[in-house]
């Protein structure tokens, strides 16, 4: 096919020269430049007023979030009050009830209406005061605990004994499976450790003057330690029925005239020891069979004796039995035990291991109150205010607070 072309073409049908284009159009063509231009230069605007939008509803955000965790704080804050105020309530309620029980039952008894070994009031010296008696009501949590099973420092594998050094206040625990003594201060901080290369068995523990006695049953002695230096000056003892020698020795006393009672339990004695550990007399009593600790209080010796069936004797200074009673009987059962302390009142405490009990009697027998404690073992009151209590299962220390009852006498 043969394409046809005009024979001529005229001046129409050239294309016009660009000088001829319409002004208008030009003009809108700079128009619709200029206005992409400005809505482009727009859109960069909003874009920068979203980012700073963003990181203002961010900002916001991280502010709502720490004023939401203050509210925790406060709230919780809020109810530990509520809670501390309720606590405070209950304890002041229980420590009324607590200090009207213990006035009924010391204020008439015969043991402070004619006070033992106390003088009498003289009319023109100041009041005297008898010796605060503890409210063993608040003995029920401890303020300090420490210790669990282990052998690193601060950890018990099954502790026994435990005394107060008097000049710091520390406390001497013996350690006996781990063959040492721990010592820690008031606040549970353990301190040092000491006759690792001594002991065997370490069971009871007594600090006199500047000086650490401590039983082994394993070795069947006692070891003498210096303070505050801990080396071992002095070991005396072996398995036997002769002078200074032993079957199961266990918690040390001091005597008021000077002289170390030492608890031969499987002997059936007490054997007593100067302050050197030289041999001076023993002492045996029909009916004081495998003793286990004892105390002095106020001019009279407390024997606690057969840990499976305790039984508490008391005696004179001079070695005369005064009275004795079991502690076994309904509300006042004493399943075992193999420590106790005395308060100032010649209360005494017993740590009643198998029925994770500490029970306190009266110093004629009558159970006074009793606090739960697992297995506790060794066990010592410290001014009356504090009781620092060993539990030999849980491995650990603890210490009890607790408010007084001061009772004047006339």
């Amino acid at each position: 096919m043969v394409t046809q072309f005009p024979e001529t073409i005229g001046v129409a049908h050239l294309p016009e020269p660009l000088e001829d284009i319409d002004p208008i159009a030009i003009k809108i063509n700079q128009s619709i430049d200029k206005l992409i231009f400005l809505l482009n230069q727009r859109r960069g605007h909003l874009l920068a007023m979203l980012r700073d939008r963003r990181e203002e509803m961010r900002a916001e955000l991280v502010a709502r979030q720490e004023m939401e965790e203050e509210l925790v704080q406060i709230r919780q804050f809020v109810e530990g009050q509520i809670k501390h105020n309720k606590l405070h309530t209950m304890q002041n309620r229980m420590v009324a009830e607590t200090e009207a029980k213990l006035a009924e039952l010391h204020l008439n008894a015969p043991l402070l209406q004619e006070p033992r070994n106390y003088p009498t009031r003289d009319p023109s010296q100041p009041h005297p005061r008898m010796p605060a008696i503890p409210n063993y009501a608040a003995f029920q949590l401890p303020i300090v605990a420490v210790g669990k099973r282990g052998i690193a420092p601060g950890e018990f594998n099954s502790p026994k004994g435990v005394t107060i050094e008097p000049e710091s206040g520390h406390i001497y625990v013996t350690d006996m499976d781990n063959n040492c003594i721990k010592i820690f201060s008031q606040a549970g901080h353990h301190l040092n450790l000491f006759g690792d290369r001594h002991l065997a068995k370490p069971w009871g523990i007594l600090i006199h003057e500047d000086k650490i006695y401590v039983t082994d049953i394993e070795h069947q002695g006692i070891l003498l330690f210096k303070l505050p230096d801990l080396t071992m000056i002095k070991r005396v003892g072996k398995r036997g029925s002769g002078s200074r020698e032993f079957n199961n020795p266990l918690q040390p006393a001091i005597s008021p005239n000077q002289h170390i009672y030492v608890p031969d339990r499987n002997n059936n004695r007490l054997q007593i020891l100067t302050t050197n550990l030289e041999f001076k007399d023993s002492l045996q009593h029909q009916t004081m069979t495998n003793p286990m600790d004892i105390k002095f209080s106020n001019n009279e010796m407390f024997v606690l004796s057969a840990d499976d069936n305790p039984c508490m004797h008391v005696f004179t200074l001079s070695g005369e039995k005064s009275r004795s009673f079991v502690t076994r009987g309904e509300g006042m059962q004493v399943t075992a035990a193999n420590f106790f302390c005395v308060d100032g009142h010649n209360n005494i405490i017993i740590s009643d291991y198998p029925g994770d009990k500490i029970k306190v009697f009266s110093p004629e027998g009558d159970l006074l109150h009793w606090i739960r404690h697992t297995y506790p073992t060794g066990i010592l009151i410290a001014n009356n205010s504090k009781l620092v209590c060993i539990s030999r299962s849980a491995d650990c220390l603890q210490i009890f607070s607790a408010l007084f009852v001061v009772l004047a006498y006339y």
